[in-house]
């Protein structure tokens, strides 16, 4: 699971999981920067993982800033230009949310031949899904 930094997004607890159920990797923005990647390509060829859950949550801080385009650190920019690239004017916070953790799933395969040909052989699933923190409830997106 690639999820936001966000102490509100356990995966965990959201999922009710023991800590040993689930392999999380977190970065502000659920971004998927290179050892993002490297680490989901171990859960998926050490581990067997079958499924890559990408969870953007509501009144994620790294979306909103990447909405405001003020002037960040450079690694933060580096953080940040992902996000940035999935933005459209037309989209709400919300909207802008979803669409991060779609790019976000469909840049793994994108990045990665091992995930790739996982997926392409039905021996990984790659979803996004969006946790809203007030209700509690995770929509698959």
């Amino acid at each position: 699971m690639l999820t936001c930094a966000d102490s509100h997004v356990a995966p965990e607890w959201i999922f009710d999981a023991a800590p040993n159920n689930l392999f999380v990797i977190r970065s502000a923005g659920n971004t998927a920067f290179d050892e993002a990647i490297a680490s989901m390509e171990y859960s998926v060829s050490i581990l067997g993982c079958p499924l890559i859950m990408v969870m953007g949550h509501s009144s994620c801080g790294a979306i909103q800033a990447a909405r405001r385009h003020a002037p960040l650190s450079p690694l933060l920019k580096q953080l940040v230009e992902p996000i940035r690239d999935t933005l459209t004017p037309e989209h709400n916070l919300m909207e802008s949310i979803q669409a991060n953790a779609r790019q976000t799933s469909s840049q793994l395969t994108q990045r990665s031949e091992l995930m790739a040909l996982a997926h392409r052989s039905s021996r990984l699933n790659i979803v996004s899904n969006y946790f809203d923190i007030a209700s509690g409830q995770v929509s698959l997106r």
